[in-house]
């Protein structure tokens, strides 16, 4: 299914050229806006919406390594996508449109984490020209999550397969359903291997969730810190403590909760924070439960799904016994159940 574009260095005859950060592209997730006019990011799952009139369009695009994104032409997001492109280097990327009067929607997707490296689109253009996309949608949500958020693995139909980035697809996860189902827009804040106060076999120790969540860039950390998520974004999920728990090691409920804690404490009050588990009765659960009763933010709730009954062994996993996508869309029907109870 992987089709690259092609790109040229040709340029199209009578061609409007806009830079990414034009107002008339919407951006969905946490980006950069260059003072060039492109657009920066590394956090899986960020989308842009473009809508244009004639035949072709083109993007300039840029990765410090190899990402895959999906591309959606006249066609839903809960779609199968149009293309999947390999971005690496510093390329013209060019997508063949249906020869019609009508203006076309086009979506691209970055469906692989941030370790597979940093993205920058410097401009759009096409031979015919550029309209308002469709705007932020009424309904927002964020999900805040480790490699089930990120989609690891979900494409590979082999169990015993080990991660690459050509079957991890954010678009197909719990998350993305469930924004689908919602109609809402959302964003993904989720690396693989990230816990609460101890990630995967206690690897990167101290870049736990709750710090990285903090800024704009996932991999650099540091120089950059996020600051706009509260105005637009009225709900989170947060899917996390697997890893904590992970090579048999029960973490120190205290260090857990103080981690949790810092967590809830970037989101407002106002906000709805589910806190989520994939599993019921289980210490992680009970630990998730007693931060929620012991947490000082007013909007936040507990929620334990039931792995037993979203899996079912081979059928239900991808690569390195990650959830497959049939076993996120019966992951998102029991998150999504407990979301309408809100909204």
């Amino acid at each position: 299914m992987l089709l690259i574009a092609a790109f040229s260095s040709v340029s199209l005859a009578s061609a409007e050229r806009v830079d990414a950060s034009d107002s008339r592209i919407t951006w969905v997730g946490r980006t950069n806006f260059d003072y060039n006019g492109s657009v920066s990011f590394d956090w899986t799952g960020i989308y842009c919406r473009i809508r244009c009139t004639g035949d072709t369009l083109r993007l300039h695009i840029a990765d410090t390594k190899r990402n895959y994104f999906n591309v959606y032409i006249d066609r839903e997001m809960s779609d199968e996508p149009s293309q999947i492109i390999a971005t690496m280097g510093d390329s013209i990327y060019t997508f063949p449109l249906c020869r019609c009067r009508k203006a076309h929607n086009i979506t691209l997707q970055k469906r692989t984490e941030a370790e597979q490296g940093r993205t920058t689109i410097f401009y759009a253009e096409t031979n015919g020209h550029f309209l308002q996309a469709e705007p932020l949608r009424n309904r927002q949500i964020e999900f805040i999550g480790d490699s089930y958020t990120c989609g690891y693995g979900i494409e590979d139909t082999d169990s015993t397969a080990h991660f690459s980035p050509e079957t991890e697809n954010v678009c197909k996860t719990y998350a993305s359903i469930i924004a689908h189902k919602l109609n809402a827009d959302y964003q993904v804040i989720a690396h693989s291997g990230m816990g609460i106060c101890r990630n995967y076999n206690s690897k990167f120790p101290g870049w736990t969730m709750p710090k990285r969540y903090k800024f704009r860039f996932d991999m650099d950390s540091i120089d950059n810190p996020w600051y706009g998520n509260s105005e637009w974004c009225p709900m989170t999920v947060i899917l996390l403590g697997g890893n904590d728990f992970s090579c048999g090691v029960t973490p120190d409920y205290t260090q857990f909760r103080d981690a949790y804690f810092s967590l809830l404490n970037e989101l407002p009050d106002s906000m709805i924070v589910l806190c989520c588990t994939k599993t019921k009765d289980t210490e992680l659960s009970r630990y998730v439960e007693r931060v929620v009763l012991e947490c000082n933010h007013p909007n936040a709730y507990f929620f334990a799904c039931d792995f037993d009954a979203y899996t079912n062994h081979r059928r239900d996993l991808g690569a390195d016994k990650h959830p497959n996508e049939r076993a996120h869309r019966r992951l998102a029907e029991q998150i999504y159940s407990f979301i309408k109870k809100f909204w």
